[in-house]
């Protein structure tokens, strides 16, 4: 689907309907828009009953939601400044339109001028971080905010909420990617942290699901490709063997993007041993804010700011306009010319589960491929996913794992083993 230069906003109603209908990370509702000329012909598609691969989810919450619902949510919108962008839209981040599967639409409400900004960084981590991860996390933010980047992460409590504050505290701007609706307050220990964001313009919060959405599980695994996907790089912080920020970390690779990793301050500690693996395979060793600055200065020079006072020496080989010349001369000629660093693609940094054999029967080689990709999901939303009736999906789900391919977890939520 071709890019229009401004959305039109008659069409909005039909972008939200399709949310609605079709969920978040639909790649099915991406293939009709890609054959179609305007949301509106999607809509009036489904209504005729034209498609004939219609998901059963599908075809329920059509009759479950009408197009006066979605005007009344652009209402919502539009009282709350609360933006709709569509996909096609020009406010619509390109860095983010080009990854695998783009969220259809984006709800915003803050400074939209920070979406898109080339020296966004996404960063990452648990939600309960050493006080190593809280010291190194403040530093690296603060140091990078000063200059310029804006700090892209999930308003968690932990490691994001460390960063989000890192980066107004020292006069930068950051983006808060949300797995809920824009209006929910989640979590609720954040509520002074949101306040301060949206009281200036050095805030911006994004979400794929629309107002009122709850923060559901399953959201959150969706919602990482949109962390990673809107920054050039992602850094881990802190990570465990089976942290969410691994899946941040995965996608980001799998976008092409730059990945670093703070190295733990105890190899033998269980609450770094997710981020070994990604170290010990190619990603970036983060040590200091500089690691980062030269990657994003080889690229985007013209957006770097100059902090004051003047410049470290370390830091002037970095923004000099002809580096070797702040050397000294029989040092400078030794020096060759640096290259510009290539993304690095580390193995999967999950535990193997890529290497296990597959079930026989193809629903069962579906529902585990599908868990293998998407992590810790809802039977619902499996069901959805794969077309498959709910009562098929759960049979097939106490058979696989009895054979041992994936592990029940709390309310009908289902991990790959």
């Amino acid at each position: 689907m071709e890019l229009q230069q401004k959305t039109d906003p008659e069409m909005l109603r039909y972008w939200v309907w399709l949310s609605l209908v079709f969920g978040a990370g639909s790649t099915k509702l991406l293939q009709y828009l890609q054959q179609a000329d305007s949301p509106q012909d999607v809509y009036e598609s489904v209504q005729a009953g034209r498609y004939r691969d219609l998901p059963t989810g599908v075809q329920k919450a059509m009759t479950a939601h009408s197009i006066g619902e979605a005007d009344s949510i652009v209402y919502f919108c539009r009282s709350h400044e609360i933006a709709l962008l569509p996909i096609d839209s020009e406010e619509y981040p390109s860095v983010l339109r080009n990854i695998g599967t783009p969220p259809v639409l984006l709800t915003a409400k803050g400074n939209l001028d920070l979406l898109g900004n080339p020296l966004s960084l996404a960063v990452v981590g648990t939600r309960h971080p050493s006080p190593y991860t809280e010291r190194v996390t403040q530093s690296i933010i603060g140091e990078l905010s000063r200059r310029g980047f804006v700090i892209v992460s999930g308003f968690a409590k932990g490691v994001d909420g460390i960063a989000h504050t890192a980066a107004l505290d020292h006069g930068g701007a950051t983006v808060a990617v949300l797995g809920c609706g824009i209006n929910v307050n989640y979590p609720r220990e954040h509520q002074v942290l949101r306040e301060r964001m949206l009281s200036s313009d050095k805030g911006l919060f994004v979400s794929e699901y629309l107002p009122g959405t709850q923060p559901f599980p399953a959201n959150f695994p969706r919602r990482n490709r949109i962390l990673s996907g809107l920054c050039e790089a992602t850094a881990v912080m802190e990570a465990a063997e089976r942290s969410g920020s691994l899946s941040t970390a995965q996608f980001a690779v799998d976008q092409g993007r730059y990945l670093y990793c703070v190295p733990p301050a105890d190899i033998f500690d269980p609450r770094y041993r997710g981020v070994i693996p990604m170290l010990r395979d190619g990603a970036f060793p983060l040590m200091s804010y500089e690691d980062i600055l030269m990657s994003y200065y080889s690229r985007y020079p013209q957006y770097m700011q100059q902090p004051e006072p003047a410049l470290r020496d370390s830091e002037r080989l970095v923004f000099a306009e002809h580096p070797q010349e702040q050397m000294p001369q029989h040092i400078a000629e030794t020096v060759p010319e640096m290259p510009v660093p290539e993304p690095v693609k580390p193995a999967p940094p999950a535990s193997g589960k890529d290497d296990k054999p597959l079930p026989e029967s193809e629903a069962g080689r579906a529902i585990v491929q599908y868990l293998r990709e998407c992590g810790d999901t809802y039977a619902d939303d499996i069901a959805a996913a794969l077309d498959m009736d709910l009562s098929t999906l759960l049979s097939e789900l106490t058979m696989l794992e009895l054979d041992g391919f994936v592990e029940t977890l709390f309310g009908k939520h289902y991990r790959a083993c």
